[in-house]
């Protein structure tokens, strides 16, 4: 399932995904369900969502992935209004939430990350009933380095211990240098089509960037 913050269709629908009775919504500060979702449960989480992601997952429960934005709390020169991310999947435990899995990143000094926002998902491409998530988020930084664009992809196979994997390419800022693509260790072992997925991604948002 694909979310495009640029097709506002999906800012209030609950879509029915190509994964049989799994359903899930995506919703931004205007929404209506976004206010219920926050006074429903809360936000678990430091900042404010940008975007909230509400999945029901047949035999596992119901799903919420928070994409949070915070006050960078380091010292940094990246524009006048940085930001620290903030994300988290918890699972709906009668009117409260159970954390499944977190994430964290801080701008400071000459560093920024920023979601793409229009490149996090959910899925599931390998068909085994249990969504994968996918955070696309890109690390904006003043330099000549090659500047770092990455897909973490959030799984629990089998439905138990969520585990985080990761893609990363590596965008060049000087002409001399090439692009790269790093996969850690986990990422290898995923199934093929979930590392498929995510390398499409990851080809989608650098075009974005570039």
């Amino acid at each position: 399932m694909i979310f495009r913050k640029l097709l506002p269709v999906l800012a209030c629908a609950i879509s029915l995904s190509s994964f049989a009775q799994m359903r899930t919504g995506v919703y931004f500060s205007s929404d209506k369900k976004y206010k219920e979702i926050i006074e429903e449960v809360g936000n678990p989480l430091s900042g404010n969502p940008v975007m909230i992601v509400q999945s029901f997952v047949p035999n596992h429960g119901s799903y919420i992935w928070f994409l949070n934005e915070s006050k960078a709390k380091n010292p940094t020169y990246m524009g006048n209004h940085p930001k620290d991310l903030h994300s988290g999947i918890f699972l709906e435990d009668h009117g409260g939430l159970l954390p499944q899995i977190t994430f964290k990143d801080f701008a400071e000094g000459l560093a920024q990350p920023k979601y793409m926002i229009n490149f996090c998902e959910i899925g599931d491409a390998n068909n085994d009933g249990f969504p994968e998530f996918y955070l696309t988020y890109f690390e904006e930084s003043d330099g000549l380095d090659a500047k770092p664009l990455k897909v973490i992809v959030y799984t629990s196979l089998g439905g138990k211990t969520f585990s985080k994997s990761k893609i990363t390419g590596w965008i060049p800022f000087q002409e001399e240098d090439q692009y790269r693509e790093v996969k850690d260790e986990n990422f290898k072992l995923l199934p093929k089509e979930i590392r498929l997925k995510a390398e499409k991604l990851l080809k989608e948002a650098k075009k974005g960037i570039n």
